[in-house]
């Protein structure tokens, strides 16, 4: 699976490709987007509780 952070502008900003570093390492900001490729059926399910997970946090 490959990540690719995006701007509010749709300009790329970067790929996500360090297994170890945290979201904050990287220039996120208000507005971005991550996009996911060559994603595999095994890891759907992981996106998609990653992503339930990290709504639940953005909501507090």
């Amino acid at each position: 699976m490959e990540l690719e952070l995006y701007g509010v502008d749709d300009k790329f900003y970067s790929k996500l490709d360090q297994e170890d570093a945290l979201l904050g390492s990287y220039p996120v900001d208000d507005g971005c987007r991550i996009h996911v490729s060559q994603i595999s059926s095994l890891a759907t399910g992981l996106v998609s509780a990653m992503m339930s997970h990290w709504g639940k946090m953005m909501a507090v």
